[in-house]
């Protein structure tokens, strides 16, 4: 990577055109995706020839790299800077989610598909992502130690956290909703999740009744039935790929490797299936069907406004971690989808953005519920749900921890109150 570096060590002039080649693929990979990447519409968009990229960078995996490296050096920035800021330790935390959530700054490339990065540059950004990591766990800690904060597990408030400040900048692209004042809306939202929660009383809120997760196991049909056969093996292949594309990323996943996960062949899948794209599609249409689900069962179930939002809230996470459900999560590439899938995902994230909100809105009624943004705190809260399948493993947490911890954030935030 000499010319990369050479770029690096030069004078303000190059520095800042570098600056723009890397906002410039940031944007493109949070939109795209890796593989929908292109340096040709990169050079155009910055009137410049595709070989003068090649001064700043050697290849596209050389770009993702670099987009990467440099998110992880801005949040290290952001956790230095919330850690010498003043206030308590719960200040210090909400001090780098403001940071991180700056509406001034361009969009970072979210650490989607580190996997798609060979060998050392994928164990660079893990190191760099874990040492984060780390110091965020650090600043849970000290809130901890100094009262401020109350008894939670730091790794997975830490986790949600950095779930947090990953999806809010990608949030438009789907949902459809301009970006002017949307930063700054979310990251208000953002700060009332993590300080307060939503709920005027979070103790008896979390007196919800737990749904039933087999709400969300398809109907298993006649197995003798041709059409109920092919949708059980479609369900199997969908949550199959799911599940690789969660943990690995799009690019990272080949046909093959879903095919094998399922004991088929690549010839069986393309039976069901037009293409990669269409796989992808039709993996959001099964998570958005099953989030429609979990809606209409918190619409339905009985107790408060608030209850019922964290009923729902708890079956998401829950769904989330079990591998027999596992619904893809949205994180990077929504404009890589063909477009009518994407007119047609677009519309349903929205719809369900508002679904979930519009219930929690009936807590303003009942009292159970504080008079905040509920839309943005929502979006923010989608973050820690999408992240999850980035870092759980039964491994690392108990399943029963990470939905309480996700419940009581949603419901209290952090404060000890």
């Amino acid at each position: 990577m000499a010319r990369a570096g050479q770029a690096r060590a030069g004078q303000g002039g190059r520095r800042s055109k570098r600056d723009a080649v890397l906002d410039a693929a940031a944007r493109q990979l949070n939109a795209r995706g890796v593989s929908q990447t292109s340096l040709s519409e990169i050079a155009a968009g910055l009137g410049v020839s595709r070989a003068a990229l090649y001064y700043y960078v050697e290849d596209r995996e050389d770009l993702v790299f670099q987009c990467y490296r440099r998110a992880c050096e801005a949040m290290a920035r952001d956790l230095d800077a919330a850690a010498r800021a003043p206030g308590s330790g719960l200040d210090r935390l909400a001090a780098f989610v403001a940071l991180a959530l700056d509406a001034e700054r361009p969009e970072p490339a979210v650490l989607a598909e580190v996997a798609a990065l060979g060998s050392p540059q994928r164990e660079t950004i893990e190191a760099l992502h874990h040492g984060n990591l780390a110091q965020l766990i650090d600043l849970v800690e000290a809130g901890m130690a100094d009262g401020s904060i109350r008894a939670c597990d730091p790794l997975i408030v830490a986790q949600a956290l950095v779930g947090v400040v990953s999806w809010i900048p990608l949030v438009p692209r789907w949902t459809g909703e301009p970006e002017a004042d949307f930063r700054a809306r979310a990251r208000a939202g953002a700060l009332t999740l993590v300080r307060h929660g939503v709920a005027t009383d979070p103790q008896a809120a979390l007196a919800y009744q737990p749904l039933d997760i087999a709400i969300l196991r398809p109907a298993r049909g006649n197995a003798f039935d041709r059409d109920a056969a092919a949708a059980l093996k479609l369900e199997e292949l969908l949550r199959a790929a799911s599940r690789l594309f969660n943990r690995k990323g799009v690019e990272s996943t080949s046909i093959d490797e879903i095919a094998a996960e399922v004991g088929a062949t690549k010839g069986v899948v393309y039976h069901y299936l037009a293409d990669k794209p269409d796989l992808v599609a039709r993996c959001f249409r099964r998570a958005f069907a099953m989030s429609d689900r979990i809606l209409q069962a918190v619409e339905l179930s009985g107790g408060t406004a608030i209850q019922r939002t964290l009923a729902g809230t708890a079956l998401l996470v829950e769904a989330n971690l079990d591998d027999a459900f596992c619904p893809l999560a949205p994180l990077a590439g929504v404009e890589a989808l063909p477009a009518d899938a994407r007119h047609e995902i677009v519309a349903r994230v929205r719809a369900l953005e508002q679904g979930y909100p519009k219930v929690a809105a009936e807590g303003l009624a009942d009292g159970s519920v504080r008079d905040v943004d509920l839309t943005a705190v929502a979006q923010a809260m989608a973050g820690a749900f999408g992240w999850l399948h980035k870092w759980f493993r039964p491994e690392l947490a108990d399943p029963k921890a990470v939905v309480a911890e996700h419940v009581r954030l949603l419901a209290g935030g952090l404060s000890a109150r």
